[in-house]
């Protein structure tokens, strides 16, 4: 069942149409730092689940030319070309859920999620 969660939204910054939570923005960091030679983060989407798509954050290694590369703060990002038009306008957040803790993806382009909330599909 999809969980509603409420952002606060003094605690996010924008930067080229993606805004972040200072909550997953610190995870984000630590993450990168963890991981030497880690370059940045990629948030990508994938096909997957009944809805249609998935979204992905990964750490990157190697810089690829099909993506766009922006600085959040400090935070290196990477963007397909490609999905761009997508992800613009997506709020990523970090939160705990019981006993994990997830990211968690808000975008005024998703039209629904599926039933367990994994994936979603777009305008």
């Amino acid at each position: 069942m999809l969980q509603k969660t409420y952002i606060n939204k003094s605690n996010i910054k924008e930067k080229s149409g993606i805004k972040i939570t200072l909550k997953a923005e610190k995870q984000i960091l630590k993450l990168i730092k963890k991981n030497i030679d880690c370059i940045g983060i990629k948030i990508n989407i994938k096909k997957s689940g009944c809805a249609g798509f998935k979204y992905t954050l990964n750490l990157i290694y190697i810089s690829k030319d099909s993506d766009i590369m922006f600085y959040y703060n400090k935070i290196p990002l990477y963007i397909p070309k490609k999905k761009w038009s997508i992800l613009k306008n997506t709020i990523i957040d970090y939160f705990k859920s019981g006993l994990n803790y997830n990211f968690t993806f808000y975008n005024s382009n998703n039209i629904y999620h599926c039933g367990c909330g994994e994936s979603f599909n777009i305008k």
